[in-house]
């Protein structure tokens, strides 16, 4: 097992995976913190950098479910997306097998996986944090929807960032 750091700053440290089928890993936190507090308190712990990103449309097969709080952090050295989303928007869920977590935060995860039990432990110890567990991925039954959703959130965010970006290059003079 990985050490917690002393001053509650942890440090996410990786060990090589045994299983290449666990791409993913997800955690369900109830918390009274705003989507914003709650970011701020997961970069302070776990050192990584979230950022705030354009609200994340959800869908289901009646449509558009709702738009959520969305944070997004990819770590080149170690090929790992963190993603944090609220759970809740208006009267709609974006996880509704879970509906007493207020957010979720997902792990795309390249060939290691996280130390777990350290994480939750983690999680735990911030103030206003009142639960945080595993979710076990095999039981949802819209994964591989919520997970195209945010797939095609993203390549819609580096569409605009590409749009803009060649916008000021080419009026630039």
């Amino acid at each position: 097992m990985i050490p917690i750091i002393a001053d509650k700053k942890m440090k996410i440290r990786l060990q090589q995976s045994q299983s290449a089928d666990e791409e993913y890993l997800m955690i369900g936190i109830s918390s009274s913190l705003r989507d914003y507090q709650l970011s701020f308190h997961i970069n302070k712990h776990f050192q990584i950098d979230l950022k705030k990103r354009a609200d994340i449309p959800f869908y289901n097969k009646n449509g558009l479910q709702g738009r959520f709080a969305f944070y997004h952090c990819f770590d080149e050295d170690l090929r790992l997306d963190y993603y944090l989303f609220a759970n809740k928007s208006n009267n709609a869920y974006a996880v509704s097998a879970y509906p007493h977590f207020e957010f979720f935060i997902l792990f795309k995860l390249s060939s290691y996986m996280l130390p777990i039990g350290d994480m939750l432990k983690e999680l735990r110890s911030i103030s206003n944090v009142v639960a945080a567990l595993q979710i076990p991925l095999s039981g949802l039954k819209n994964f591989k929807d919520l997970l195209e959703d945010v797939e095609m959130h993203l390549l819609e965010m580096s569409s605009r960032n590409k749009k803009k970006e060649a916008c000021q290059w080419l009026w630039k003079v």
